[in-house]
């Protein structure tokens, strides 16, 4: 893996330096107000950024009616960015006539090269789902019409609502009103970190998923970005695992793990 395809979110930005230390220089930005589940920040902030450094942004909410106008009046303060990952078509729409590189990321649908390849002829890359066995990503890869975009490591997003679940169970049953909360799912024994801000729930898997110590098994020229969602860890952290000597607990998510295509299957 070459560390100049490394894409990694940024959560605090008094460790941009500290990770181009470590040879990263790719970054990527969740944007207030377009996006959920991820630290956010302002337009204002991400333009001066853009001046010194390489800046991708993460626009990962589903878009209403007032959302998609509100997004058309920040058209053309996008225009100088590079890239934009984006998951509600909307964003498609509105940037298609700009020069900007459009990456789609429709999280659980982006499973087979034959969607995959459709949406290429509109947009730069595809995020792969990262909820497939590794003979269905090398298949992916060996058959895409264009580079894509693979997340090697984070907390897998599990779902995602516009409703703001927390509250509306905090409020039924007069419990302490919270945005961050830790739950147990009894069957599986999984444990969910579920986090509600003005715009929905996103679930995510408590334990992390890293595809770093068997990135070798993939094929290298078929990738734009690796993508890394820390998640609180630090560059230490992180330069750590890509070094394979991090005590960090992890799986390697759905890599070894059969996918099922048919209800039958199952």
């Amino acid at each position: 893996m070459k560390k100049e395809k490394i894409l990694i979110n940024i959560e605090n930005l008094n460790e941009l330096e500290e990770y181009k230390k470590i040879g990263i220089n790719n970054f990527l930005f969740a944007v207030d107000e377009f996006s959920i589940g991820y630290k956010s920040f302002s337009l204002d902030v991400l333009e001066d950024l853009n001046n010194k450094y390489n800046i991708t942004l993460y626009i990962n909410r589903v878009f209403d009616t007032k959302t998609l106008e509100d997004f058309k009046l920040i058209k053309n303060r996008l225009l100088s960015f590079k890239n934009i990952i984006f998951e509600d078509i909307a964003v498609y729409n509105v940037l298609k006539d700009t020069n900007i590189n459009l990456i789609l990321n429709i999280v659980h649908f982006q499973t087979n090269y034959s969607s995959i390849n459709y949406w290429l002829d509109y947009v730069s890359s595809c995020v792969i789902s990262n909820e497939l066995d590794k003979d269905s990503i090398k298949l992916i890869m060996s058959k895409s019409n264009k580079k894509l975009v693979f997340n090697i490591f984070g907390r897998n997003n599990v779902m995602y609502s516009r409703r703001l679940l927390i509250s509306n169970f905090n409020n039924n049953f007069n419990l302490e009103s919270k945005d961050e909360i830790l739950i147990k799912e009894k069957i599986t024994n999984n444990n969910f970190i579920v986090k509600e801000s003005n715009y929905g729930t996103m679930f995510f898997n408590e334990k992390y998923f890293n595809l770093i110590p068997r990135i070798n098994e993939f094929d290298d020229n078929k990738i734009l970005y690796y993508i890394i969602f820390p998640d609180s860890l630090k560059p230490n952290d992180i330069n750590d695992l890509l070094n394979n000597k991090s005590n960090i607990s992890y799986d390697y998510g759905f890599l070894d793990k059969k996918t099922i295509y048919k209800i039958g299957e199952l």
